[in-house]
């Protein structure tokens, strides 16, 4: 009997290890477990590959991403960007020697209960507080103007939301006539809010802040309205990384990378001896008599983190790097080293699996993910070979596709140049011609290839399809890596936490996440619509139902969810300001 299994390099969906193992099983019945991983692995990267494309195809004309990736259009905020990252080294470097860093520690046992207390005196302060006020016989009024009073005394206003297609230099252009005014501060889009994004305008210590939000409240560009609040601070969150990071080959490891790291974002904002001042310091915990090897790495360790963070805001835990303060505060959490635990049992990650199963990621695979990504941010792919690799376009063999589009073969040893209609005697000869005389007309494809390098070569760029509208609901299930049904997780392509699996991404062209339906032993052809269960619908009814969903009864079997559009992305907190 014929499988009915589809090619899974053929499909617009990344499916499932399993899936995968049964193809290939069936194709070549004694592949090895070793030789399935390596397939599927390149596949996946195939696959992200692809996705990225599609991704750029459709967004490289809003505004964000230009703002975002276009090698002139960007170039303004990056020097922006780096002027305030030269006054943070400043300030770093004063806070250092005088003494504000000494105890840094990013040990898990340590640090939390010491934050976790930190954060229960602040909150208990403030309840105190605020019991006060509720105790005494003030009218509406007066409650109302300390609340405002309090808000006041940030120097930043809190933008709610700003659509994609306004610019950057719109809403400079707008905050800058005030006086005051420092800095505008902007998140990464949110795929699930329609790529809207979170704000800030951050003004000099003293600004009148009142007027600058009656100046600036319900304020227009084009047809949008944008909404403010003042500021709050949000309260320290902590997250704990595996403990293999507190062994002690993997600090060395991680001491030489983030040395290698800070050296190389220093020199991005033209810091030849950034790290001088720190080594310095360090030097002096190493005299101390009373540290033995271990401490002596923690602490040099934790203090190039805490420069990684205060001066560059790269979170060196996460792998992930933000472009304000106020973005970093907001999605990344601080993050300790758990400790081994002595009596832990050491469990093989081969035992109880099977080769049908999604090999569970291993410690020493987390290690390598966040690796690879810091890797890729220390030295970022110059030649075409490594462009490629990474997912990038090759500038000469886009080159080449725009010259041989350009020829035309007239007849046997005459050839034409579509630009400008001369003849020559071969393909060859037109197109060395277009790429002397038409220089010109391959600005733009060098220009399209730098702009696509730039998004390709993000670590956390956000890849895949996301919904755009309530209509457009992500009606179907993704399989998760252990074999479970899950709803889709677009949002944490771009923030998650390195050592957690990345979800399954939904399909680019179709909209919605649909897979192969498995009955018994046999996949078949048709496709499943969020059931659990048998009884799937056929393409051509898919198709039909995609067109108009209300014509056709829904399973009463059917899973029963939603997707939140208004939920917070990981790593996100809830900002209410209101």
């Amino acid at each position: 009997m014929k499988s009915s299994m589809q090619d899974p390099n053929k499909l617009d969906t990344l499916v499932p290890f399993k899936y995968f193992s049964d193809y290939y099983h069936q194709k070549e019945k004694n592949m090895d477990d070793e030789e399935l991983s390596r397939r599927y692995t390149i596949y996946k990267e195939n696959f992200n590959h692809k996705q990225s494309q599609k991704f750029f195809e459709a967004h490289k004309d809003e505004e964000w991403f230009k703002d975002k990736y276009h090698p002139t259009e960007s170039l303004v905020y990056r020097e922006e960007l780096n002027k305030r990252k030269e006054k943070m080294y400043s300030e770093f470097i004063e806070k250092l020697n005088e003494g504000e860093y000494d105890n840094v520690n990013f040990d898990e046992t340590e640090k939390t209960s010491e934050s976790t207390e930190d954060g229960n005196i602040e909150k208990k302060d403030e309840t105190e507080t605020n019991g006060e006020i509720m105790d005494t016989d003030m009218d509406e009024d007066e409650k109302k103007n300390i609340s405002e009073a309090e808000d006041i005394k940030s120097n930043k206003l809190f933008i709610k939301s700003i659509p994609p297609n306004v610019k950057r230099k719109e809403l400079v252009d707008m905050c800058s006539k005030f006086e005051g005014y420092d800095y505008l501060a902007i998140s990464d889009p949110n795929p699930q809010k329609k790529f809207h994004r979170l704000g800030w305008i951050v003004f000099k210590e003293g600004t009148d802040i009142k007027a600058a939000y009656e100046k600036f409240n319900n304020a227009k560009i084009d047809d949008f309205v944008f909404h403010l609040a003042y500021h709050q601070t949000l309260p320290a969150r902590s997250k704990s990384v595996p403990e293999i990071f507190s062994s002690m080959d993997r600090l060395k490891h991680d001491l030489d990378q983030a040395k290698k790291l800070a050296i190389a974002l220093d020199k991005e904002i033209g810091l030849d001896n950034g790290c001088e001042a720190l080594q310095n310091k360090i030097d002096e915990f190493n005299n101390n008599e009373g540290y033995d090897e271990t401490k002596k790495i923690k602490k040099e360790l934790d203090l190039y983190i805490e420069y990684l963070h205060r001066v560059h805001l790269f979170c060196y835990y996460n792998a992930s790097e933000a472009e304000s303060t106020e973005d970093y505060d907001r999605k990344c959490p601080v993050l300790h080293r758990q400790l081994p635990k002595a009596s832990a049992a050491q469990t093989s990650p081969t035992e109880n699996s099977s080769p049908e199963k999604e090999p569970v990621e291993t410690k020493d695979k987390i290690c390598e993910r966040i690796d690879h990504k810091i890797t890729l941010r220390m030295k970022r792919p110059m030649n075409p070979e490594d462009i490629e690799k990474v997912g990038g376009r090759n500038v000469e063999n886009e080159i080449d596709k725009y010259a041989t589009r350009n020829v035309v073969k007239v007849d046997e040893g005459k050839y034409r140049c579509k630009l400008c209609s001369k003849l020559f005697k071969g393909e060859s000869f037109v197109k060395k011609h277009i790429n002397t005389k038409h220089t010109d007309s391959l600005e733009p494809i060098k220009e399209e290839v730098a702009f696509f390098n730039n998004y390709a070569q993000d670590i956390q760029k956000i890849t895949g399809v996301f919904p755009t509208s309530m209509n457009q609901s992500l009606i179907g299930m993704n399989m998760g890596l252990g074999g479970s049904m899950r709803l889709p997780m677009p949002q944490m392509m771009n923030q998650n936490m390195p050592w957690m699996v990345p979800p399954i991404v939904p399909t680019m062209g179709l909209g919605v996440g649909m897979m192969p339906m498995k009955r018994g032993n046999n996949y078949m052809g048709s496709y499943y619509r969020g059931s659990t269960r048998g009884g799937g619908i056929s393409k051509k009814s898919m198709t039909s139902l995609k067109r108009d969903d209300k014509k056709y009864p829904k399973d009463p079997r059917e899973l029963r969810s939603y997707v939140d559009l208004d939920a917070p992305v990981e790593g996100d907190v809830n900002i209410n300001y209101d």
